[in-house]
């Protein structure tokens, strides 16, 4: 028994048993709903901490955890108080001391302390050099991006809404720092979920409407979709919580915040084109006067095998994301394609099921909600245009195609974190005043751990073997300060008078306690052995100027390690602070995209050749999708580059990656479907007039699943995260031209120059 046969085999199963079917369907929601966590309960977030356990900032975090166990502070809030006018009155002050302390009255146990300009050691770095503003940081035991940021950003900027009528009249407040950008990326990302799960729904179903014009056609579709992207969340989010608590056990599944927009867009999007394949096949056989019966089974013999190989090919596609060393690349992929699996399954059941109901039934001979009925002359005269020149076709699409796609081979990324959010965003605010007052860099200081495993670092001497560290360092391009226990306040060394009152102050931090504990580990087996040292750069931390400085940084330790007349000779260096963690970020997933969109086209070239049996034809087919997401990519960097001006300077690190995954692996389905029945068609021996059927016959539903399939992707335009907006505009794109242009236009005309050649 061939495939086609046990297709029909299930479709006349599922006729006679589809009562059974859907009611399994209906429990195996019903049951997951019950046992499956909330997906905020399980959902891992944050970039730099998916970086593999190899890369600088992992070892520099190690370093620091081991080297000062006592500092339990992974995270905080940064008040900026300012006066834009003129210096900072004692009043001003006061006020700014008595605001950091009720916030930090109202986070509760997620509280450390705060640091303000009266806190020993390190209180008058927290003032701005022209007096106009001063910092308060709220120190706290979170990770950056702990959901539980989300709540604590909320209480902050209420205690400070509160306040506003005892602040001193004209005096500014920005709330920034690690926990604050957290805060509003996780909410941010949190409403982009709700926003595009709401805009997903209401696109699809009106796209189905304008499709059908029949509601009750639409349930299907929409139904089985739910179905599908109900079990697949609460299935992902069951095996999120096993991983959780069996972290070396098989399978080892981790989701994130956006991991569930990729699961709406794709399964909406993917999964209305698995249905509209079988229905458009099952409305055939219904007009034809088939019984309801038959043209079920129909339907399955001969869209079962091409709907397998279209899910197939995505699913292997998102599958080669699992070999990224990136966390959320290799988790991403693969739970996606988990998901891809799931709406398949249900495509072939749960559909066939609902068919074999009054909802089928309602499809009838001739029935008007037909697209094709009434495209049947368009598509003729396309397919007629095309096939009677088609090297010139392809001549001239090649020709408009060359100049986007260079442009989309040579697009920049960018790695910065904040950019991702809305300037309306607290932390965004916040941030714009820190950086009108003070250096950039005090956003994220780059963190130097050295370990000299012969020296007493916390003694006198050991300030000076400090001072010999800290000086090369501070004279390296793009450093503004170095803090260290020997500059506790990073002047520049021999730039303040011992009997200034910058020297006395610099004198009294020198003697705190505190300072030794900030800057001497203390820690058993290192103590007096590693110090730290703070660099603040003139840039702000997720610029490429930042990555340049710490990459110069990197280099001048490894040069002062292998001095021989350095007191710091064969020395253990680390770094650690966001900056470096951006610029390993940069490099492990620039090493990323290349592995994965060789693995990607290879794999999926592999599952398609397998398929059609024709492997020219299938290699055109991964040609004519890459060149596709060249010139998409392309057109997407100018569009932003005219809307945003100066401000812009370069896509989302995480666009091209994803954009070239789903344009690969999903734009196939639309190839698969038409090649094969291209193939089916010119089983007679009849390749122009085969392929002319074929081109008329699979026009219509292509279309309509290009358009659906857009459409969820524009939804993610609804996004607050900037990076997602980019995204959902390039992949509507981009189907947009995989379904209007290759799939219409170039497609056919490479067939059609083969069948004239043959």
């Amino acid at each position: 028994m061939d495939l086609q046969q046990r297709f029909a085999a299930l479709g006349r199963g599922i006729y006679d048993h589809h009562w059974w079917v859907i009611a399994a369907w209906i429990l195996a929601v019903c049951l997951l709903r019950v046992f499956s966590p909330e997906w905020s309960s399980v959902a891992r977030d944050g970039d730099l901490e998916q970086l593999p356990s190899n890369t600088a900032i992992a070892q520099g975090e190690k370093l620091n955890s081991a080297a000062f166990p006592s500092d339990v502070s992974k995270s905080q809030f940064v008040l900026v108080v300012a006066r834009h006018d003129g210096e900072l009155t004692h009043d001003d002050r006061e006020f700014a001391i008595l605001l950091g302390n009720k916030i930090g009255e109202a986070l509760g146990e997620n509280f450390v302390d705060v640091w303000n300009e009266k806190t020993p050691a390190i209180g008058s770095s927290l003032r701005s050099k022209s007096d106009q503003a001063v910092r308060v940081v709220v120190r706290l035991t979170n990770e950056f991006m702990a959901t539980q940021n989300i709540e604590l950003l909320r209480r902050t900027k209420q205690i400070v809404e509160d306040a506003s009528n005892i602040t001193p009249t004209g005096l500014e407040i920005g709330i920034t720092g690690s926990a604050a950008i957290g805060g509003d990326m996780l909410s941010a990302a949190a409403e982009s979920v709700q926003n595009i799960h709401t805009t997903t729904i209401a696109l699809v179903a009106a796209a189905l409407l304008l499709i059908y014009r029949s509601p009750r056609l639409v349930l299907v579709p929409m139904l089985a979709i739910g179905v599908a992207t109900t079990v697949s969340i609460d299935l992902l989010a069951i095996l999120a919580a096993w991983s959780q608590h069996h972290p070396n056990a098989w399978p080892e599944v981790h989701v994130f915040t956006t991991t569930k927009i990729f699961v709406i867009v794709i399964l909406f999007g993917s999964g209305t084109d698995y249905c509209l394949f079988l229905t458009a096949r099952f409305r055939e056989h219904r007009s034809a006067g088939l019984s309801l019966r038959d043209s079920l089974t129909g339907a399955m013999q001969h869209v079962g095998t091409a709907l397998v190989a279209s899910a197939l090919t995505t699913i292997v596609g998102l599958a080669m994301m699992g070999f990224a060393e990136f966390g959320k690349f290799s988790y991403s992929g693969p739970t996606i394609a988990i998901c891809l699996a799931v709406t398949l399954l249900a495509c072939l059941t749960f559909v066939p099921g609902l068919l074999a109901t009054r909802l089928g039934s309602g499809i009838e001979r001739g029935s008007e909600s037909d697209p094709d009925n009434y495209w049947q002359i368009f598509w003729g005269r396309l397919a007629d245009a095309v096939l009677s020149r088609p090297r010139t076709v392809l001549a001239v699409s090649l020709l408009l195609a060359i100049p986007f796609a260079w442009i989309g081979w040579n697009v920049n990324v960018t790695y910065d974190l904040l950019g991702e959010l809305p300037a309306e965003r607290t932390s965004r605010h916040g941030t714009d005043m820190l950086k009108r007052y003070f250096p950039p860099g005090e956003i994220g200081p780059l963190v130097v751990l050295a370990e000299l495993p012969s020296g007493n670092l916390d003694s006198v001497d050991g300030q000076l073997t400090i001072a010999e560290l800290a000086k090369p360092l501070y004279d390296l391009p793009g450093v503004e300060k170095v803090r260290s226990l020997y500059q506790p306040l990073g002047d520049p060394p021999g730039s303040v008078s011992l009997f200034s009152s910058e020297g006395l102050l610099a004198l009294a931090a020198k003697g705190s306690p505190l300072t030794q504990a900030v800057f001497v580990s203390q820690a058993p087996g290192l103590a007096g052995r590693v110090t730290r040292l703070f660099l603040i750069l003139d840039a702000q931390p997720f610029s490429p100027e930042a990555v340049a400085s710490c990459s110069a940084v990197e280099r001048k330790l490894q040069e002062i390690a292998s001095d021989n007349q350095s007191p710091w000779h064969d020395a253990r260096f680390a770094l650690a602070g966001p900056t470096v963690g951006i610029r390993d970020l940069e490099q492990v997933t620039l090493a990323d995209r290349t592995r994965i969109q060789l693995l990607v086209t290879f794999a999926v070239l592999v599952v398609i050749i397998l398929l059609l049996r024709k492997p020219m034809v299938c290699v055109f087919l991964i040609v004519t999708v890459v060149m596709s997401y060249l010139v998409t990519i392309g057109i997407i960097d100018l569009l932003f580059t005219m809307l945003r001006g100066e401000g812009y300077v370069g896509l989302d690190w995480k666009v091209p990656l994803f954009l070239f995954v789903l344009l690969v692996a999903v734009g196939q389905d639309y190839n698969i479907y038409l090649v094969s029945r291209v193939i089916e068609e010119q089983r007679g021996g009849e390749l122009r007039a085969g392929l002319r059927r074929a081109v008329i016959q699979t026009g219509g539903i292509i279309t309509s699943c290009g358009i659906i399939m857009a459409g969820t992707f524009v939804s993610m335009t609804t996004s607050e995260l900037n990076g997602m907006i980019e995204l959902g505009f390039a992949l509507t794109l981009g189907i947009l031209l995989d379904t209007f242009v290759v799939r219409t236009i170039v497609v056919p005309a490479f067939l059609g120059m083969l069948s004239t050649s043959r």
